[in-house]
């Protein structure tokens, strides 16, 4: 269990419930305990009816405890903070004087109500059973792992709750002077986009598991070293107690030549596919500073080593380029510590650039810019596991987090091959993010099964350029109204209006690009790589076209799921420019070469953030059949699980990119408008199987036979998959 920090400066930590029982409701002066009555109570201070003496505290339904529960002291006073059923926040406190209990609302004590004092004991009775219940403690233990889980599953250490967790707890222990002090590393790979888009996005998750399982094993038993995946290709470390050389030291380790070598090795075996020279990364550091102990908050400083580790990668992946796109093309590792002067250093930069200041600033904003209100209540609630978990897997009005995301899918596979009644209030839908700007869904209807997963496009250029308050809205982040992107994406799983899913999401797909649209603030340029779909001659005989194929007055083919079109090579201006004539319009490239290929990259243009979509869709009759063979063909007993909520995520994210939004973002490029058709489309497990069969095969090896169970507690399982199914989006953030 973490240490809960102190809720103001200066106030100790409160005791773990395993190891110092809580003050019950009516304790005499003599520290016993009278959980049923309340010592009488005369006057409250300011004036309030009086409690009667001996009222017992009334019942309290399960579930109607407080949630998001907090414990602190203060001098001699205990404190109890928490959310009601009915979402209001109350705090409780018992003075020294041991004449029971107050409640503090809008800034004013009084006595509290008697349903007010049920909350409140049955609070104290929930954390004295996690305390005293071995039972218990391994569900709640249980619930802590799927909290701090890394968001990509297999993945070891640590995921971004705990890193939040962490972060806020090791701060209010610098500034109680209890570490000496205190550093944050923002490790990201460098490239990653571009590698991802060359190798797959597969192979890219596979790098990424395979950095956090290096990070693991080099530093897993450093005393005071937390690894964290905070999501998609962003690592996080949290140092304590050492110095600013030890730290380097710790992080040249990290991002070595052997780690490189190793990575490469790990993902491809003995033949690797990549080359080492093509892993990097830009590493930032940020230390707390011996004055920030009388200057900061710990809330103030755990935000600024985030946002400040982070604008050091940055400012090091930056530094000695003209542009934020040649930036991210180049391939070279650098490690930069943020210090006073690192602001301006940063200004200059920023003023230097082709981008101009506005862009190259919000370039250096973490995505994880919100680190407080993310607070300490959710990680700290030991004995109410339910709330623990909603906190784990709802963000901000949604659900998220692949982990929890298979837990709730994989039950919904199960009911549809059984055959199964769905239980009483139970949806049969989910729907929520994966990592970074993805999403998916899974619904049933009837005897199909759908799986949707979807991607925002020009979802970075829209935060650069118009912030990221408005790319929130545009997504449907904390809108009440459930609109934006994912939120119409939601709407589309749940409703029936006798229209088929492909037309509902295409539908809300429409509305909320339109809505987008309207707004001139949100109209970005963008760009695409046309490298992969460019043949020396069209297909079969063809090959991809390289670099040296693009000389003046050659001709090659553009070849798109929906079109083919011949590409005359007007001039090659220099090593980084290309003139094309694309169906007789000319059109400008930018292109370059490196260890893994060619890009080749069209200007998107006057474009807004917008859904791209690849819906799976499939009979029962169908999926069982396929299931069948597969365990036929590779000897696998009935008994034995598949991974089929992984096989259908290897699917369609391997078509989404392919087959949906690159290739439209492509005809974008070339002049067409934004078409739902284009980006919102669906393809049947016989599609998939005819059309793309290295990817069927590809996704049954990789994924469906080869399951990784989950190693959690099967009531929490069944927890995860009441809180997911029984609500569209969480109840609360």
């Amino acid at each position: 269990m973490h240490r809960d920090p102190p809720s103001e400066p200066g106030e100790s930590p409160r005791p773990a419930a395993s190891t110092a029982p809580l003050p019950q409701p009516g304790g005499g002066g003599d520290g016993s305990a009278d959980t049923g009555t309340l010592k009488p109570v005369s006057k409250a201070p300011d004036g309030a009816d009086s409690v009667p003496s001996e009222v017992a505290a009334p019942p309290v339904a399960p579930g109607e405890a407080l949630q998001l529960v907090r414990f602190s002291r203060s001098d001699q006073t205990l404190r109890i903070t928490g959310v009601t059923p009915h979402g209001r926040r109350l705090t409780f406190e018992q003075r020294a004087d041991r004449e029971g209990w107050y409640v503090v609302v809008a800034g004013r004590r009084r006595r509290p109500t008697q349903r007010e004092l049920g909350l409140v004991v049955a609070s104290i009775t929930q954390e004295m059973e996690a305390a005293m219940s071995q039972e218990r403690q391994e569900e709640v233990r249980s619930a802590y792992r799927l909290a701090a889980s890394s968001d990509q599953p297999g993945l070891p250490g640590r995921g971004l709750q705990a890193y939040r967790d962490l972060l806020l707890d090791e701060a209010g222990a610098f500034i109680a002077g209890q570490n000496e002090r205190l550093g944050v590393v923002a490790i990201e790979y460098q490239a990653f986009k571009r590698f991802a888009l060359r190798h797959g996005h597969r192979v890219g998750q596979a790098f990424v598991r395979a950095l956090g399982e290096r990070l693991h094993a080099l530093f897993r038993d450093e005393e005071k070293v937390h690894v964290c995946h905070k999501a998609g290709k962003s690592f996080r470390m949290i140092v304590v107690d050492r110095s600013a050389q030890e730290l380097l030291q710790l992080v040249h380790r990290a991002v070595s030549d052997d780690t490189r070598k190793w990575l490469a090795e790990r993902v491809w075996g003995d033949s690797p596919r990549t080359h080492p020279d093509e892993i990097h990364f830009y590493v930032g550091i940020a230390m707390a500073r011996p004055a920030e102990r009388q200057e900061q908050h710990y809330l103030n400083l755990a935000q600024r080593l985030n946002d400040d580790a982070y604008r050091a990668a940055k400012l090091g992946q930056l530094r000695g380029h003209t542009s934020i796109q040649a930036a991210k093309m180049d391939y070279r590792t650098t490690v930069q510590q943020w210090v006073r002067g690192a602001e301006d250093e940063l200004e200059d930069l920023a003023a230097e650039m082709d981008d101009g200041p506005a862009e190259v600033m919000a370039e250096t904003v973490d995505v994880l810019n919100e680190l407080v209100p993310a607070d300490l209540e959710g990680m700290a609630v030991e004995g109410d596991v339910r709330a623990l978990i909603h906190k784990a897997i709802a963000r901000d009005g949604f659900w998220q987090g692949s982990l929890a995301m298979r837990i709730a899918a994989e039950a919904l596979v199960a009911r549809f091959l059984g055959e199964r009644t769905p239980p009483e209030g139970e949806n049969g839908y989910v729907g929520g993010f994966d990592l970074g700007d993805e999403f998916y869904g899974l619904s049933l209807e009837g005897d199909r099964l759908y799986f949707a997963w979807g991607d925002i496009n020009s979802a970075g250029a829209t935060r650069t350029r118009a912030g990221l308050e408005r790319i929130r809205t545009a997504v449907g982040w904390r809108r009440e109204d459930g609109g934006g992107i994912v939120g119409r994406f939601l709407k589309a799983l749940a409703i029936d209006d006798g229209n088929s899913l492909l037309d509902r999401l295409r539908d809300g797909a429409q509305r909320a690009y339109d809505e987008v649209r309207n707004d001139p603030a949100m109209r970005v340029n963008d760009a695409v790589d046309m490298a992969d779909y460019l043949w020396t001659a069209l297909p079969p005989r063809g090959e991809t076209v390289r670099s040296e194929h693009l000389v003046e007055g050659a001709e090659v083919f553009l070849v798109l799921p929906d079109g083919t079109w011949t590409v005359r090579v007007l001039e090659r201006r220099s090593n980084f420019i290309v003139r094309l004539e694309i169906g007789g319009e000319e059109h400008v490239a930018a292109v370059s070469e490196s260890v893994h290929g060619l890009d080749l990259k069209l200007r998107v243009r006057n474009t807004v953030a917008s859904a791209a979509i690849c819906l799976l869709d499939m009979r029962r009759d169908e999926l069982t059949e396929m299931l069948s063979l597969v365990r036929e063909d590779n000897g696998i007993p009935d008994r034995q699980n598949l991974n089929v909520v992984g096989f259908l995520r290897h699917v369609a994210d391997l078509l989404l990119a392919e087959q949906v939004k690159n290739p439209g973002k492509i005809r974008m490029a070339l002049g067409d408008p934004w078409q739902v058709d284009r980006f919102v489309r669906s393809f049947s497990l016989e599609d998939v199987r005819e059309d793309h069969p290295g990817l069927f095969y590809e996704a049954v090896h990789q994924e469906l036979i080869h399951d990784a169970p989950l190693q959690l507690d099967h009531n929490l399982r069944d927890i995860v998959v009441q809180t997911m199914l029984r609500r569209t989006r969480p109840e609360s953030s």
